[in-house]
């Protein structure tokens, strides 16, 4: 008998599988209208935006950690403190984010992150 997943659960195992590259665990997780915000820098939308998402992280394949720190779930709502840790040739920089979450029928429907990358652009310009 399986298990149902907790909302928590679906967050973090899209946040790993988007990290990973793993295109088709993300968009498994994903709702075909899926909208991925990171304040108002970036905005993806569907699963082909699922698709340019990885692409975009594959570049920083094994020069980006992401850990979840903390998390508060409210049915259908996930809020993660997250931490990222860019190791570049520049140096190490450490950020503390939040992302936003939520979770419909098992499926990640919406993503909103809000993080801080000033001390990134002023690292690598």
């Amino acid at each position: 008998m399986e298990t149902e997943r907790s909302d928590v659960d679906i967050a973090t195992a899209w946040q790993a599988a988007v990290v990973a590259g793993d295109v088709e665990a993300a968009i498994a997780l994903s709702s075909p209208t899926i909208v991925y915000t990171t304040g108002d820098i970036r905005r993806y939308e569907g699963h082909d935006g699922i698709r340019d998402i990885v692409s975009d992280l594959e570049r920083l394949s094994g020069f980006l950690t992401v850990t979840v720190l903390d998390t508060v779930e409210k049915p259908g709502v996930v809020a993660l403190r997250r931490f990222e840790q860019y190791i570049l040739p520049a140096g190490s920089v450490e950020i503390t984010g939040c992302s936003f979450v939520e979770v419909e029928d098992g499926v990640v429907t919406r993503w909103a992150d809000y993080k801080s990358m000033g001390v990134l652009d002023d690292l690598v310009g």
